[in-house]
């Protein structure tokens, strides 16, 4: 498969030096670095205080620690697939009943609803941005020392990862409509980063034209050994398209193989979730 992304709405491109949009798109993005944080709380519903008091602990230091801005992101709920298009919502459910009772469909039902509504490695995911990579992987460095109260963010999960990484290309602003379904792959090591970045590039036109998500900006690990090397972080509106894709488009499984399997790449784990005000 092929895309077009300058066919796509991108809201804002900060990229200052890039004539047009189409420059920008294709462009290296402005220097700056992201922690990423994956957390598997006991009670996700009760883990928005935790997280906002993290974050009053962060800003707090944003002066010293280049600190640009933290967004958080919780495990989308059932009564949200809809997302920003509400008469989605009664079409989503239409359709994974449908699958479920449905023989030719029913396994692909039960992986495509695991898919959208559960994560091995999180119902939380926290995404820090800072000036330049380097000031990223130092947050990584005092954070796993227990600084600016990690430690107690971590008291209330079963597992977290953490990593420090570098935007490899900013398509697109995602949006912070809280009404918009936020997404996530999270590639978990083992792996080879240089094999994971072209293996994500060629995957991404399905998620583009059937899934229908609307931006994207993929962040590569600087440390190989971390827990997660890939995260690619996108919107959309609704989730009606991604679950008939996964259901019945036979190019997902194809492009998974093609792109992931034979390639020896662990398949990313999916993160369908709702941004959060901290």
């Amino acid at each position: 498969m092929a895309v077009d992304f300058t066919k796509f709405p991108f809201p804002s491109l900060r990229q200052p030096q890039a004539a047009t949009l189409t420059e920008a798109i294709k462009a290296e993005p402005v220097a700056s670095g992201f922690v990423v944080v994956a957390l598997k709380a006991t009670d996700a519903d009760d883990f928005a205080g935790n997280v906002r008091e993290f974050a009053r602990f962060v800003r707090a230091k944003a002066a010293s620690t280049g600190l640009v801005d933290i967004t958080a992101y919780r495990q989308l709920r059932r009564d949200e697939l809809g997302g920003a298009v509400p008469f989605d919502q009664p079409i989503c459910e239409a359709v994974l009943r449908d699958a479920a009772n449905r023989e030719s469909t029913r396994e692909a039902s039960e992986m495509t609803a695991s898919i959208a509504l559960g994560n091995a490695r999180a119902n939380w995911v926290l995404l820090v941005e800072f000036r330049t990579p380097e000031l990223a992987s130092e947050a990584v460095r005092a954070w796993d020392g227990g600084a600016d109260g990690f430690t107690a963010l971590t008291r209330a999960t079963t597992a977290h990862t953490v990593g420090a990484f570098r935007n490899m290309m900013r398509y697109a602003s995602v949006s912070r409509d809280p009404n918009v379904i936020q997404f996530f792959n999270l590639f978990p090591s083992p792996g080879k980063r240089e094999v994971l970045w072209p293996a994500w590039q060629e995957a991404l036109p399905w998620f583009f034209e059937v899934g229908e998500i609307r931006s994207s900006f993929p962040l590569l690990a600087l440390d190989p050994e971390q827990p997660i090397l890939l995260v690619n972080h996108a919107h959309c509106d609704s989730i009606k398209h991604f679950l008939v894709g996964t259901l019945y488009d036979p190019r997902f499984k194809e492009t998974l193989v093609a792109c992931y399997a034979q390639r020896g790449v662990t398949a990313p784990m999916p993160f369908f979730c709702k941004i959060v005000p901290v």
